[in-house]
């Protein structure tokens, strides 16, 4: 058996896009998960309400599955949404069309689909938390929860009865996550 050499992380950014998005994790491509109904339902509406609240707002900008590189760990991944203020964001045309961003995010959103492995969100959490991300929501549309991630904060579990702001990040964004889990049960018939 002959031993390979691990994959750089420019080899894997070299390597066209695939769908659903690939990750890099120590060395391995990691595919997402396929995006489930109730995922692609809560990730369309949370970027609409983010986006309408920075038009208003003019903050930074949402984007949805963009590909974040980050080199100190040899790393690439995508989470579902992601939130940049203006002052971080990439400044050139060029860069915005290379393919990864090797900036952080300043808010990281992954939603939770039945195929995840709650090993793989914990590992991206404590990822996320350790490259320095200021704000991480885990959404699990199944239980109807946000669990809020501040480095130096309890997590905080919110439940469809909750308001959810985005403090430090956005200055006044709030949702009442009834209105967001809302969008799983509108004409559904049991």
């Amino acid at each position: 058996m002959v031993a390979t050499k691990p994959m750089t992380l420019d080899q894997f950014l070299e390597l066209p896009e695939t769908e659903p998005p690939s990750e890099f994790v120590c060395g391995r491509i990691v595919e997402k998960p396929m995006p489930t109904w109730f995922h692609s339902r809560i990730a369309a509406r949370l970027a609409a309400l983010l986006e309408m609240y920075l038009m208003e707002h003019d903050e930074g900008y949402v984007n949805v599955e963009l590909r974040h590189a980050a080199r100190a760990e040899a790393r690439a991944y995508v989470p579902d949404l992601s939130v940049t203020r203006w002052e971080r964001a990439p400044s050139t045309l060029a860069e915005r069309r290379e393919g990864a961003i090797e900036t952080t995010p300043d808010l990281a959103v992954e939603i939770v689909s039945p195929d995840d492995r709650p090993g793989r969100v914990a590992d991206k959490l404590a990822f996320y938390l350790r490259a320095g991300v200021p704000l991480v929501w885990i959404i699990d549309p199944d239980d109807r929860t946000v669990s809020v991630y501040r480095p130096t904060e309890q997590v905080r579990v919110l439940s469809e009865a909750d308001t959810l702001d985005a403090a430090p990040v956005l200055a006044s964004f709030s949702l009442r996550l009834a209105g967001l889990f809302g969008v799983l049960s509108e004409r559904a018939r049991d």
